[in-house]
């Protein structure tokens, strides 16, 4: 294992319900045996993890950032590097959040604090994984897992304002935290416009109900959403469910959670793409990486990215299709 000068932590102690703070106590413990110094530099509040790790990788140093937090703590990270004089600064992470969707999507084998920690310190080169960008007239972001609008969107709007999440992150089931709310949704949500703009052809959809792009197949703690998306193509993946009845789509979520024959269903509409465009004409939830968007109109113009990690991972390559 080769000497690292110093490890950057960029922890969220409140994610996961206090499950990142234990996995921080590990790989400090682990750190302090093996004689390596580090710092810890807390996210207080929202932003802080973009504006922290920008201020690090501003510093050009030796020294190895490591994230651990949830996907949202992973998401700041991400652009805060983005944002930097340095935008290709690798970055490590250990997962210590409620739904770690990114370590699914990747096919991270171990999430043992201490094992990632020796394969971070022992990797020569960072591995490269696709991230996606979505843009418009006044946002610009970078995302690791998925931006959803509508359905999904609602439903984590309701889960992170629910009284039970963190009772039931506590037992370790954030995910039926997610499943509880999403049946709230289906009573909630309405059906709405959309235009898709992909590979020099348009798509309009006069009732949309659950719109994701995904950079790999998870979302809501571990829903495999689009099995046919890899965070290592250089694709993004679109799904957009058609609002139908509710004991239709009740029978659809069963197929996704047990199959993924749901992408066969005529109701359900995917695409594969380096790029495209979506927009849709009335307000509604939005959601990044688990953290919510704003309620409003969405116009967007989605593609593709890469970005260095320090993880232990196997890269292989999906052959897919194009569209449905």
């Amino acid at each position: 294992m080769e000497k690292t000068e110093r490890i950057e932590i960029i922890l969220n102690h409140h994610a996961g319900s206090g499950r990142a703070q234990k996995a921080c106590n590990k790989v400090t413990s682990f750190l302090k045996q093996i004689d390596i110094p580090y710092e810890i530099h807390l996210t207080k509040c929202n932003g802080d993890g973009q504006r922290i790790a920008k201020q690090l990788a501003n510093l050009h140093q030796a020294n190895k950032i490591v994230v651990i937090g949830g996907d949202g703590t992973l998401n700041q990270a991400v652009n805060g590097i983005k944002s930097s004089n340095y935008p290709d600064t690798a970055l490590g992470y250990i997962p210590g959040g409620s739904g770690n969707d990114f370590c699914r999507g990747i096919k991270l084998k171990t999430k043992d604090p201490v094992i990632l920690m020796q394969a971070i310190l022992s990797l020569k080169e960072p591995r490269m994984i696709d991230v996606g960008k979505a843009t418009s007239k006044d946002f610009s972001h970078y995302f690791i897992n998925n931006i959803g609008i509508g359905f999904d969107a609602s439903t984590v709007y309701y889960t992170n304002h629910s009284e039970r999440k963190e009772f039931l992150n506590n037992l370790g089931l954030g995910t039926l935290s997610y499943f509880t709310n999403l049946l709230k949704v289906l009573k909630r949500q309405k059906a709405f416009g959309l235009d898709v703009n992909y590979q020099q052809h348009q798509k309009h959809f006069d009732s949309a109900y659950v719109v994701v792009a995904t950079n790999h197949p998870y979302f809501g703690g571990g829903f495999a959403i689009d099995p046919t998306a890899s965070p290592f193509n250089h694709h993004l993946n679109l799904v957009v469910v058609k609002k139908i009845s509710t004991p239709k789509l009740v029978k659809l979520l069963t197929r996704l959670l047990t199959n993924g024959s749901h992408l066969q269903d005529k109701n359900v509409w995917h695409i594969e793409a380096e790029q495209f465009e979506l927009k849709n004409y009335t307000e509604q939830h939005g959601q990044m990486d688990g953290e919510e968007l704003n309620q409003h109109e969405f116009d967007f113009n989605f593609e593709t990215s890469r970005h260095p990690f320090w993880l232990p991972i196997k890269i292989t390559l999906n052959v897919t299709s194009q569209s449905h």
